[in-house]
């Protein structure tokens, strides 16, 4: 039969952006964050997956997160429990403050230990410190010592590994689709799990924020294989759009909708005098090599032949990170003498929205040639989808 289960790491909080060790503290999503949780909503939208119930902790950054993907997915309307031993690992004495200046007191290498070895806790917190969490409410029915003062990843795992066999695995056997929105240390504790990793390597593993994280598992819940879902940095492309073919029009009232780009990094250029980009805000290029010099990606529209020839009077400026978008509106793009980034775009009826405006738009494969490599090909995919774009590749 199989399971498959989706986890995402909290989106960008405030103090990750200020350095601050946070563990039990309950502080917001950034702007950042909620951009990547909304962007891990849709991309798991646009590859059509659907849960049955959710697990998050019982801290905001981690239940907005939740929240954010459901509502991308209109799914706000399953059950979501949340859980303490869902939570950060707790950084004791170290909550709140600045990491570097912590590492500038204590010395790097200590500080190192206690952030990555796997059984050494920080110092501890009193119980009078007016940063322990054992007089919020929210832990009311909890044991005292259920309430830590201080964690190791060990301790971390001891918590959580008991709540995923006893609650959340037989919930999956029972063939329910999970979503779990916890915390980097959290979801460490089930990836060294699931993928029985060593004590020695699981304090090196990395967890991006918000990136949807996919388990395929067999029936014993042992992992077939595990995925990530999108390219966040994509977000933060600077896009140029050439051509004004009606393809071209609409990609770009998908881009503005879906609200997750910094308009500020689109441009265009129609040779055909379309005013329909001013129309969403977007600002005209001066030419062609001003879009091909400003774009980290270059959206390309019309036919395969006129693509051809618009690509070849400016290919040298094409070189590096740059990545060409083809989106052909008929005919198919020859990789002859292609050595650029290329990521080709072959929409299937014109980039067109679905009847509702829940609905996704018409399906797009993805072709590379020349010189892009899979991480090109990620980026691409994932502007597309966050827009509602199927795609194959």
């Amino acid at each position: 039969m199989g399971y498959t289960i989706a986890l995402i790491r909290h989106g960008e909080s405030v103090w990750n952006v200020a350095n601050i060790f946070t563990g039990w503290t309950d502080v917001d999503l950034t702007e950042v964050g909620i951009r990547e949780a909304t962007l891990g909503g849709r991309l798991l939208r646009t590859q059509g997956f659907e849960f049955d119930l959710a697990y998050t902790s019982v801290l905001r950054r981690a239940i907005k997160t939740c929240n954010t993907i459901l509502d991308q997915l209109d799914q706000l309307w399953i059950p979501v429990t949340k859980d303490w031993r869902l939570n950060e690992r707790h950084y004791g004495d170290l909550q709140g403050k600045n990491k570097a200046e912590t590492a500038q007191k204590y010395g790097d290498e200590q500080v190192h230990v206690w952030r990555r070895s796997y059984d050494t806790p920080p110092a501890t917190m009193s119980e009078d410190d007016p940063r322990s969490d054992r007089k919020d409410r929210r832990y009311a029915a909890l044991e005292t010592s259920q309430v830590p003062l201080t964690e190791s990843l060990k301790e971390t795992v001891a918590r959580f590994l008991p709540y995923w066999k006893e609650t959340i695995a037989p919930v999956v056997k029972s063939g329910k689709r999970v979503l779990i929105a916890a915390h980097g240390n959290s979801l460490r504790a089930l990836v060294k799990y699931l993928d029985n990793i060593s004590d020695a390597e699981i304090p090196g593993l990395e967890i991006p924020t918000g990136v949807p994280l996919i388990y395929e598992l067999d029936d014993d819940l042992k992992p077939i294989k595990h995925y990530y879902i999108g390219e966040k940095s994509a977000v933060q492309k600077k896009l140029g759009f050439l051509g004004d073919a009606p393809e071209a029009e609409r990609l770009a009232k998908a881009f503005t909708g879906a609200k997750l780009f910094n308009l500020k990094h689109l441009s265009y250029l129609a040779e055909g005098g379309s005013d329909a980009f001013k129309k969403l805000g977007i600002e005209s290029a001066a030419d062609s090599d001003a879009i091909a010099a400003a774009a980290d990606v270059l959206f390309v529209f019309g036919s395969a032949e006129e693509v051809s020839s618009r690509l070849k009077d400016f290919s040298s400026q094409l070189g590096g990170d740059k990545i060409v978008v083809p989106v052909l509106s008929s005919g198919t793009f020859s990789a002859e003498g292609v050595k650029n980034k290329v990521v080709v775009a072959t929409p299937k009826d014109g980039l067109k929205p679905g009847p509702k405006p829940t609905d996704l738009w018409t399906p797009v494969s993805l072709a590379h040639v020349g010189s892009a490599a899979e991480k090109d090909v990620a980026i691409v995919k994932t502007l597309f989808e966050a827009c509602g774009f199927p795609v194959s590749s």
